[in-house]
């Protein structure tokens, strides 16, 4: 905990409420998700805590009732069937309305990679989502509040694969939330690119190439090629150069000079070393361990 910890708070709530406070093993600390605390609240109506710099990350969903959140100088409302989720080393300040009384089930965990789902989480700026109602979500929240009642050999274990389910669910939700209306993830615009890429990576292909061919500001085709694939157009094309090389490599003889050239590398010293950063191995190293014996 730092030592400019800050908490306000007042803990109104049902005699039904609960949470739990978990001293996860040095194990757990070392090497899974772990949590520290789990409830569930049914608030009453001055209930609110307020608090900044406690070394946990929280996420909160709204069974019912009405809550609100201060969270990155916003305020956001709360309501039934949408989840926060948060880094409490930030100021943070929520509260129940009081004549809609907030129903929630919350978790603090840190630990594992918590700090990259939080990260990539909020690349979309809103710490708010709204679950579809097949979620596993709350489900999950409910089964790790379980686990901590019932602890034995399992529990961290089981705890952290919880956890990171939440997490992969809710960054799942953040891609998906404007594609509802979509029979598909990718839009046309990202899949003529890649197709594009595919086709022509032997070629010298620049980010001013690609926006002329497309007819897009190459600043948006940037941003929306790393929303969709998860990499920008270059690393894409790196990857694709990178995996036919591999190919080439294990299942015929051409020279190594020659397979750089075919992929679209016009310096062999170059591929080698973006083949050695991809894989960890030079091409030929490479075709030593895979190529198939005579």
């Amino acid at each position: 905990m730092n030592k400019d910890f800050y908490l306000r708070a007042a803990r109104d709530w049902t005699d039904d409420s609960y949470d739990i406070m978990v001293t996860p093993s040095l194990t757990a600390k070392a090497n899974l998700h772990y949590v520290q605390e789990i409830g569930h609240y049914r608030c009453l109506a001055s209930y609110f805590t307020e608090r900044a710099n406690l070394a946990s990350y929280l996420i909160v969903y709204t069974i019912s009732g009405k809550g609100y959140l201060q969270y990155n100088e916003k305020r956001h409302t709360l309501q039934q069937g949408q989840v926060f989720f948060i880094s409490c080393m930030d100021y943070q300040y929520y509260e129940t309305d009081s004549d809609e009384l907030w129903e929630l089930l919350w978790v603090h965990f840190d630990g594992g990679s918590s700090r990259a789902f939080y990260e990539q989480f909020h690349l979309a700026r809103d710490p708010i989502l709204t679950l579809n109602a097949h979620s596993p979500v709350p489900t999950l929240i409910n089964e790790l509040l379980e686990l901590q009642i019932h602890q034995d050999a399992r529990t961290e274990l089981l705890s952290s694969q919880a956890i990171v389910q939440i997490l992969t669910d809710l960054l799942l939700h953040t891609l998906n939330r404007n594609q509802e209306s979509q029979t598909r993830f990718l839009p046309d615009s990202i899949l003529q690119t890649q197709l594009f890429l595919k086709d022509q990576l032997h070629e010298k292909i620049s980010l001013d190439r690609l926006s002329a061919q497309f007819s897009i500001s190459k600043f948006h085709l940037a941003r929306e090629f790393k929303k969709y694939t998860g990499l920008t157009p270059n690393e894409y094309l790196i990857n694709l150069r990178i995996n036919k090389a591999k190919e080439l490599l294990k299942y015929s003889e051409i020279p190594v000079q020659e397979i750089a050239s075919k992929v679209g590398f016009d310096n062999v010293s170059h591929f080698i070393n973006q083949f050695k950063k991809q894989e960890n191995a030079t091409p030929l190293s490479f075709r030593k361990v895979w190529q198939r014996p005579k």
